[in-house]
């Protein structure tokens, strides 16, 4: 395992150029393409909270990079009155998303639960890839691993690593089949339009995921970055070494992905805490802010 701690830090507010510092160190490349899974209250308190990661993270990447974030909506899609607006539906995965939703230069793909917005030279590129699938070959979830884009855990789990639905869906796994969702979409101009999109969400009787077991085996096999962004533990990967691992622990185990006796793999860098509002890493427990 690749590791990049700094202990014995102290807990004064963070602001850019801190994180700029710690993100730089940790690897994140400049010019690269990073798709950013974050927790902002497992950094502890940042000076101007989740704009200000957003921007340390651009400019990390400088501007030849781009930078994906998860906006996804599932947990109200599923209300038969939903409506999608891609200009004003919020992002349901944390501040620092919602931030990246909200930048002036974002663009987002037109998918009911699982959208993502992008900001960047690809950012139209990605988004628009593909049809009404958020997770098939054509995808722009399938974009960002398949030009080996960067995955960043910034202060959660590999179970937060949505990534690893692609290589089920690629495994052909018995667990996920694809289901097509009718739903509203508003346009720009208000109108409003029927709207599909496929998801593959599990099966009945699916035990839940445990991502973590993949990701220690990567941490294990040293093709993971591990350090700290903040009080963050922060983990960097890139979307061709998890492809190669996910096939290789699915071939080996093909309950590689499932919690065994409902349990998920405990990781073995930082403390995972579980609050209200998910699953943190963190280097502290106490320096967590109340903020998300």
């Amino acid at each position: 395992m690749n590791t990049e701690a700094k202990g014995g830090r102290n807990s004064k507010p963070l602001d850019r150029t801190a994180l700029v510092r710690d993100l730089t160190r940790l690897g994140v490349p400049r010019g690269g393409l990073l798709m950013v899974h974050s927790s902002l209250r497992s950094l502890g308190h940042v000076t101007g909270g989740a704009a200000t990661v957003l921007d340390a993270l651009l400019q990390t990447l400088g501007p030849d990079g781009t930078l994906v974030l998860p906006t996804f909506t599932y947990p109200i899609a599923r209300d038969p009155d939903f409506v999608f607006d891609p200009l004003r539906t919020p992002s349901l995965m944390g501040a620092i998303s919602d931030a990246g939703r909200r930048h002036p230069c974002a663009r987002r793909s037109l998918h009911l639960q699982h959208s993502i917005a992008a900001i960047g030279p690809l950012a139209e590129t990605i988004v628009t890839a593909g049809g009404v699938s958020a997770w098939d070959a054509d995808s722009p979830m399938c974009q960002i691993r398949d030009r080996d884009g960067m995955y960043l855990l910034l202060g959660v789990p590999y179970q937060n690593l949505t990534a690893v639905h692609l290589s089920e869906i690629e495994l052909q796994v018995p667990y996920r089949k694809p289901v097509r969702n009718e739903r509203t979409m508003r346009r720009p101009d208000g109108s409003l339009v029927p709207f599909a999109s496929i998801g593959c969400p599990p099966q009945p009787g699916h035990p839940g995921s445990d991502f973590n077991r993949l990701g220690q085996r990567m941490e294990d096999a040293g093709l993971v970055r591990v350090g700290e962004v903040g009080n963050a533990i922060a983990r960097l990967l890139s979307g061709h070494d998890l492809r190669r691992a996910a096939r290789d622990l699915y071939e080996q185990d093909a309950n590689g992905f499932l919690r065994q006796d409902g349990l998920v793999t405990p990781l073995a860098y930082g403390h995972t805490l579980e609050t209200d509002r998910g699953e943190h890493c963190v280097a502290d427990p106490s320096r967590m802010s109340g903020t998300e």
